[in-house]
């Protein structure tokens, strides 16, 4: 099977992402619908692997994805400060997740889903600190605009805390918002 990941197309219409439940995602959805370009086409997400494959490969990637990550601890993720980075002329506003109980356990998912998709390495490769887990808040023109818009969106936040038990694959059709295929269950702790 890893042998026939190798071959796999990759399609900038499906991803692997984390996303809050939708009960805690209110206040994500206000401030992306003022700021964020993409609110419509993504619901709100952290990309884990971005491109990803084409549909028609879903299938047997999942098959593969659901069996190697069974036993993937699930993970406390908690939203409560914002920041920002500049890509090309943009910058961007983010939610920075933070997992308490282990800091380093997106990444560890993220590198865990690239050793399983040779090739799939856009995102640990997009800048030279490696994979910056994110969830996109809004593009700004200049630092100062995200700056204030830092400080503001700040001010109005509330924390978001939810156990990631499940991570999705996501997949669009022409120029439909994306929605989920299919869900990866994580390992419970209980």
């Amino acid at each position: 099977m890893q042998n026939q990941q190798e071959h796999l197309s990759k399609d900038f219409k499906s991803a692997i992402v984390i996303s809050p439940p939708i009960e805690l995602s209110i206040q994500i959805q206000q401030f992306r619908k003022q700021y964020d370009k993409a609110f419509v086409r993504w619901m709100p997400h952290i990309n884990l692997i971005f491109p990803f494959v084409k549909i028609n490969d879903f299938n047997s990637v999942y098959e593969l994805l659901r069996k190697e990550l069974a036993d993937f601890p699930a993970f406390k993720l908690v939203f409560k400060e914002v920041s920002f980075f500049q890509h090309g002329n943009n910058y961007v506003v983010w939610l920075k997740p933070e997992t308490p109980e282990d800091p380093t356990i997106i990444n560890r998912l993220q590198a865990k889903l690239e050793s399983l998709l040779p090739g799939f390495n856009e995102l640990s490769n997009k800048s030279p600190a490696g994979f910056q887990p994110h969830l996109t808040l809004g593009q700004f023109n200049g630092k100062k605009e995200a700056e204030q818009k830092i400080a503001s969106i700040q001010a109005d936040l509330q924390p978001i805390e939810f156990e990631v038990s499940e991570i999705f694959m996501i997949n669009r059709n022409g120029d439909v918002p994306f929605s989920i295929e299919n869900t990866i269950r994580l390992s419970r702790k209980f």
